[in-house]
């Protein structure tokens, strides 16, 4: 009877599912098809042979990477500079929704809307230059600044290790921020306005109505994030709207030989060690373990949102 019934719905909506089809084709294509390649991770590929045909070597790459100590440096740089950025980037578009959508003076509203999504149209290559530029030790503004008004020494940022974690996390904050408040800014729109009419009315300020009704309204939308959001920890590619994480092209732009011991992840040596020196087995043992753990992380996290606030993915 069900199957029935969602047939019907179907057959009501065909043309609306038609145009679902490009978008379903390009998921199974790009996503779905190339996971396939996943037993090169479990073989001694070469090009010449193909995974077809390359010798199946079971864990051997695994254990080649839980013995190599760039592993584990990679791994540390890894999980402290997606740990730190979720708690400090996360909250940072929720608040900049907040206060966007407390604006009433429209143009300037619109001009503050425009000025916070601009970086993030910004390729990271043209960022990373700006960034050297800005934080230079001798022609740097900021140093000018730290030299000239406050009489202190210039700084070293970008040949100093420890300021690295820092610097990836504060630029990638500023080139994303405004473009994942729009999320928020969509689940406010949505909720009913006669709740702030009604609140008003009970004489609720304005700090009492964002936290009695904007916050719940969009607490979903905040949870749905946050559990995307923890598949990054382990992987800067995964890049959801709502995450602050510095993504592969972050880092690389602004890495360099000075800064690799606290610039070079897991990405980073995944980059290194399958285009730099072609070693694709050994690089897909490193992709699958960030898949795995990043999969593991989000099930996880999903279960315990249930338990706490009776909603999730799914």
């Amino acid at each position: 009877m069900e199957r029935r019934q969602v047939w019907k719905r179907v057959k009501r909506r065909k043309t609306l599912y038609l145009f679902l089809v490009p978008a379903v084709a390009a998921v199974f294509i790009f996503n779905y098809l190339p996971m396939l390649g996943i037993v090169i991770a479990f073989q001694d590929y070469t090009v010449s042979q193909g995974f077809l045909s390359s010798p199946f070597v079971g864990f051997k790459h695994f254990a080649a990477m839980f013995d190599n100590p760039d592993f584990y440096d990679s791994l540390k740089n890894t999980l402290g500079i997606n740990v730190f950025a979720i708690l400090i980037g996360f909250p940072m578009p929720i608040l900049m929704a907040l206060m966007v959508n407390e604006l009433r003076e429209g143009r300037f509203k619109k001009t503050v809307q425009s000025i916070t999504y601009l970086p993030h149209f910004i390729s990271w290559v043209i960022i990373g230059g700006i960034v050297y530029r800005l934080l230079d030790q001798d022609t740097g503004i900021v140093n000018i600044i730290i030299t000239s008004v406050f009489g202190g020494e210039a700084i070293a940022f970008m040949r100093e290790p420890h300021y690295f974690w820092g610097i990836a996390i504060g630029s990638a904050i500023w080139k994303e921020i405004g473009w994942n408040s729009i999320i928020y800014l969509a689940a406010i729109t949505a909720i009913d306005q006669q709740l702030y009419e009604a609140a008003i009315v009970d004489g609720a300020g304005r700090v009492k109505r964002i936290w009695h009704i904007t916050l719940p309204g969009i607490a979903p939308t905040i949870i749905v994030l946050f559990i995307l959001t923890t598949g990054s920890i382990v992987s800067v590619n995964f890049s959801v709207g709502g995450t602050m994480t510095p993504n592969f092209e972050t880092l690389f732009n602004l890495r360099n030989a000075m800064v690799s011991s606290a610039s070079d992840n897991l990405d980073i040596l995944v980059y290194k060690i399958g285009v730099q020196y072609a070693h694709y087995s050994y690089a897909s043992a490193i992709g699958l373990f960030q898949s795995i753990v990043a999969l593991i992380l989000i099930v996880l996290s999903n279960r315990l949102s249930k338990k706490v606030n009776g909603y999730g993915l799914y």
